[in-house]
This record gives C-alpha cells, structure tokens and sequence, in this order.
C-alpha cells in the first residue's frame, strides 16, 4: 500500500478518536468496554463510507474511459491508486486498448495506401483508355473480370461471363486467327498468368496476334498484362490493354521480309537461306528425306556480255519466278550467288519424284526468252540428299555444289546426282564415265541452244 493509502486509513480512524476522546473527558475518565463499542462503530462506519467513495469514484472514471473509447477516443485509459480494487481491471483494459490503438493505425495506414493505390489505378486505367482499344481489370484468384467487361461485350457480342478463363478461351476460338489461337489461349490463360506473376516474378505479358475483323480481314493487335497487387481481400489483381498495331506491325514485317529477300529476285537472300535449311534440317525435318538443289545459269556471263547486264538481271528475274512456281510453298527456295540458286526439296517421296521435278525445271527454262532474242536459257544442276549423302547444311552444301559442277563439266545443261558420282567422303567412284549419261541431258544441238554447242 502507497503513502496515500496509509493516509486514507489514518483518516478514518480519526472521528473514533474524537469521540472516544470526548467520552473519557481527554482520556482522563475510564468507562466500561460498553461505552468502547461507540468509537469503534464510528471508525467503521467512516472506512466504509471512504472506500465507498474511493471505489465509486474508480469505477467513474472507468466509466468515463469507456466512453471516450466508444466515441472514437482509442488513447483513453483509465488510472486508479494502487489501493484500489479496481486496479487489476484497469490494468487489462489499459492493456486492450493499446492493442485496439495499434491496430486501429496500422487499419488507418492500410486504408490510406488502399485510397491511394485505388486512385492511382483510376489515373493509371484512365491514360491507357486513351490510348487504347480495350482496357479490363480482372481478379485471377476469383477468375472474374472486374472492369472493361461491358466494352467487351459490345466489341464481341457472343461473351456471355464474366469468368476471365471463359472469356479468354471464347475469344481465342472465334475472334483470333487460327494461326495464332493457341498461342493466345496459353498465354493470357488464368494458370499461365498465375505461373508468371507468382513463380516467375514477371511483371508483364503480352503478345501480338491477329484479330479477325467483321469483313473477314485480320488485323495485328497487341494485348499486355499487367500485375497490379495481391492481398486477402482482392486476391490477384491485373490490369490488361489492348492496342490496335495493325499499321506498324505491317511495316516491321515488310521491313523484315525485304531484309530477309534477295533485292532483285525477291527471292530468301544466302544467309537465310542457310539459316531455314539449317534450322528445318535440326528440327522438324531431321526424320525425313530431302532434296537439295544447286543449280546456275549455264554461260551467264556470255548472257552479260552479248545482251547486255539489263537482261542478265531478266534472266535471273525469270529463273526466279519459275522457280516460284514449280516449288511448293513449304520448300525453301533462296538465291546464295550472282546466278546461283539454292533450294530444299521437302520430304522427297522417292528418286522418280526428284527426277520428274529436275527434268520439269529445265524444261520451263528453256520456254524463257531474253527481250529480243531467240536465246533460251538452261542451267546445270547438282544434288545431294538428306540423309542418305549427309545430315548437315555445310556438307549437303558442299556436296551438291561438287555435283553441280560436275555438271559443267562435263556438258553444262544437265543434273547430277552427288550420290552418282562420288563416294560419301568425297572421292570419285571407280568406273564412272568421264562423260554423264546421255539420258540426263536435255538439250545437244547449237540449233536447241541458240548457242554453239562447244561454248563455255
């Protein structure tokens, strides 16, 4: 017990004294034990009357505390003297309004930075309206579309959710161009994003594709995801935006078609011509039979010489487009020199087909006329074959480059199996004749040329 406490007990023993004073007349009178019992009644009935007044005061205060607390006041607390019995009381509620306190600031900071990241992505979603097409907001851990839906819908009129996955794999299958579906549907898939947000940390995803349009067209778009913040209460949030990048997508291709196209042939230049063959022959051809094809403009340089350079770069110009047109699209058709041409015959059925395809070839040559001329071109020709002759770019390279001069030299105008011809290192085989079959040359005479039969 405190000082203030002793105080309060010698207080209310002081009218015990008084009155026991006043009876013994100064303490100089002794009286019965009967006439003891007044003073002892009196400092009772004093104690009482004082912890009454100090325990109602106490639980005043309490009171008070309390309601400070109710009106919004979480720094009320209540104090009392040690003495009190009330002490252990305040002791806990002082004790629980600290933590209310804490909390309640902590819930305050909370909502302030929610206010502010709410407002930020009005201002964010707003400036990306401006600028674009489509803008949606979407929780992923609820798979549920947010904002943007109502646009959506107006844009394509067959959504009918507002579940995100849904909505993705309906526009995947009836608005995006089938060769670019798939693609789409796997990456702005709810497990994808989920797999790149919270594994792979990526801040972003986004891809171009092709959107077909009302009258049948694609046009290129870009859509880009965005993760926006993650909490309990409104799970995985994302933004995403679409733009329209029709005009520049068209001009970064073209751009990328003419760096990959020879200038005068518009045919693939050497370095990518090597660069798909190569890449064809690693992945998806590597199980199959190929052909490559080599083949040059026979005396291209009496054509420059005689005609003039404008009708060398027509021949070339016609070589080129017949070479267009008897290859299939999937073929890999480049010019790798001056007058050389490189091709890739895919998945060659057998020797017969590769036959009838090099005997077709030379004969569209010789209809082409140079302006003015009764000359009729014709070419020498070297093949090499995947597997049988090799696996590599470089080597088939090499190989049908040998068999095609194997071709000039001995009579220009024809084809030349590598196989035929030389062993798989490289050396001549035994018993081949100095000259090639007859059968594999189409043209003899100077009256078929248009040209000296002896002329290099």
């Amino acid at each position: 017990m405190n000082h203030r406490g002793w105080l309060y007990v010698l207080f209310s023993y002081l009218p015990a004294f008084a009155v026991l004073a006043l009876i013994t007349q100064g303490f100089q009178k002794p009286v019965s034990a009967v006439w003891l019992l007044l003073p002892l009644a009196f400092a009772i009935c004093f104690q009482i009357i004082l912890l009454q007044c100090i325990f109602c005061r106490s639980i005043k205060d309490l009171i008070n505390a309390i309601r400070r607390a109710i009106n919004g006041d979480y720094r009320a607390r209540f104090d009392c003297d040690e003495s009190s019995p009330l002490k252990p009381l305040g002791i806990v509620y002082n004790q629980l309004m600290g933590c209310v306190e804490s909390q309640t600031d902590e819930l305050s900071e909370n909502r302030i930075l929610q206010n502010q990241m709410y407002e930020n992505e009005k201002i964010y979603r707003s400036a990306l309206e401006l600028t674009c097409e489509r803008v949606f907001e979407a929780d992923l851990s609820h798979n549920r579309i947010l904002y943007g839906y109502e646009k959506y819908a107006q844009t394509f009129p067959y959504l009918n959710t507002k579940i995100y996955d849904e909505m993705i794999s309906a526009i995947a299958a009836h608005s995006v161009f089938q060769g670019d579906a798939k693609e789409f549907r796997e990456t702005f898939a709810r497990s994808s994003l989920l797999k790149s947000f919270h594994r792979l940390r990526t801040p972003e995803v986004a891809m171009d594709y092709r959107l077909i349009l009302d009258d049948g067209s694609c046009a290129w778009y870009s859509a880009s995801v965005i993760f926006l913040n993650s909490s309990s209460q409104t799970g995985l949030k994302i933004i995403g935006y679409i733009k329209n990048i029709d005009e520049r997508k068209k001009q970064e291709l073209e751009i990328l078609n003419e760096s990959q196209k020879d200038g005068l042939t518009g045919l693939f230049n050497k370095k990518v011509t090597e660069s798909m063959i190569d890449g064809y022959l690693a992945d998806k051809g590597k199980d199959g039979h190929h052909a490559m094809i080599m083949l040059d403009i026979d005396n291209f340089k009496y054509i420059n010489d005689s005609f003039g350079h404008t009708q060398g770069d027509a021949a070339l110009t016609h070589v080129s487009h017949q070479l267009q047109h008897l290859f299939r699209t999937s073929d890999i058709v480049g010019r790798v020199g001056g007058d050389e041409f490189l091709i890739l015959m895919k998945n060659v059925s057998d020797t017969n087909a590769l036959f009838e395809k090099l005997h077709s070839m030379q004969s569209e040559f010789h209809k082409i006329r140079l302006e003015d001329t009764s000359y009729r071109l014709h070419s020498s020709i070297g093949v090499s074959l995947y597997p049988d002759d090799d696996t590599s770019y470089a080597s088939l390279f090499k190989k049908a480059d040998m068999a095609l001069y194997y071709s000039k030299a001995h009579g220009k105008d024809q084809f030349c199996l590598y196989a035929d011809h030389y062993e798989k290192d490289g050396t001549p085989k035994s018993g081949v004749p100095e000259t090639l079959p007859r059968p594999l040359r189409l043209l003899d005479t100077e009256e078929e040329t248009g040209r000296p039969h002896n002329e290099a």
